[in-house]
C-alpha cells in the first residue's frame, strides 16, 4: 500500500510559522509574471509553492478567492504610491525656511497622481492583469467588500486631484468622479498599452516615456481648464 502523501518540510515550517499564505500569495504573483493569468491555478500554485495540493486550500478556497486577495494586495500598493504622490512637495511645506507654506497647485497635483499610476502599473504588469481581471459575477458574486474598498481608496485619489482643480478653476464644476474617471481612462490606458508592448517603437527612450506620461496629463487638464474659463461650455452636472 502506497504511503500517503505528505507536505515537504518547507510546506511544514511555513504551516508552523503561519506564513504559508505570504509564500503562496508570492508565488502566485511569480506565476502570473512568469506564464500569465491563466497558468494560475491552486494545483499549480502548490506545485510552484513546494507544498501539497491541499495545502493553498487552507487559506482559498478556490481560485476566485486567491485573485481577489491578490487583486487586494495590487491595489493597496497602488493605493500608497498615489497617496504618497497626492502628500508630495506642493502639497503643503515651506518653500524655504521661515517662509509660509506652498500653495497647492491642481495641475501638479493631478501630473503627480497620474504619474504615479502610470508607473505603478508599468512597474507590475503582473498585478495589473489580476487587479482588472474580468469578473463574472454570474459564477464568481461580486468583490469581497475589502477588496471594494480598497480599490474606490485607491481611484478617490484621482477624483481628489480633479476637486483641487475646481477648487482653483481649473477644470469645470460638476461630479468630480465623472471626470476622474477621464484621467483614470487616460492613465489605465497608456500603461497598458505601454505594458503590452505597443508603444516601445513609438516611445523607444525612458527620458521620451516620461515627457509623453506627463504631457498627456498636461493635456488633460489644460482641456478642462478651458472648459472651466468658457462659460458657454456647460459644466458636467450629476446625471
Amino acid at each position: 500500500m502506497p504511503a500517503a502523501k505528505r507536505d515537504s518540510p518547507a510546506a511544514k515550517r511555513n504551516y508552523h510559522h503561519g506564513d504559508l499564505r505570504r509564500a503562496l500569495l508570492d508565488a502566485a504573483w511569480r506565476l502570473v509574471a512568469e506564464k500569465g493569468l491563466a497558468a494560475l491555478t491552486l494545483r499549480e500554485l502548490a506545485r510552484a509553492a513546494g507544498v501539497s495540493h491541499a495545502a493553498p486550500y487552507h487559506h482559498f478556497p478556490s481560485r476566485t478567492a486567491l485573485l481577489d486577495a491578490l487583486a487586494e494586495e495590487g491595489f493597496a500598493g497602488l493605493d500608497r504610491a498615489m497617496g504618497e504622490a497626492k502628500a508630495g512637495p506642493a502639497a503643503g511645506g515651506p518653500a524655504e525656511v521661515g517662509q509660509p507654506p506652498r500653495p497647492v497647485d491642481g495641475t501638479d497635483v493631478m501630473v503627480r497622481i497620474g504619474r504615479a499610476y502610470v508607473d505603478f502599473a508599468c512597474a507590475h504588469p503582473e498585478q495589473l492583469q489580476v487587479m482588472f481581471r474580468p469578473r463574472h459575477h454570474d459564477s464568481e458574486g461580486p468583490p469581497p467588500p475589502a477588496l471594494a474598498e480598497i480599490g474606490a481608496k485607491a481611484y478617490g485619489h484621482l477624483a481628489d486631484a480633479v476637486r483641487v482643480c475646481q477648487a482653483q478653476g481649473l477644470a469645470p464644476a460638476g461630479d468630480a468622479n465623472e471626470l476622474a474617471l477621464s484621467a483614470w481612462s487616460l492613465v489605465h490606458g497608456f500603461a497598458s498599452l505601454w505594458s503590452q508592448g505597443q508603444l516601445r517603437a513609438l516611445i523607444p527612450e525612458p527620458e521620451q516615456f516620461a515627457r509623453q506620461r506627463d504631457q498627456l496629463l498636461v493635456n488633460l487638464q489644460a482641456g478642462w481648464q478651458a472648459t472651466a474659463a468658457d462659460p458657454a461650455t456647460p459644466a458636467l452636472q450629476k446625471r
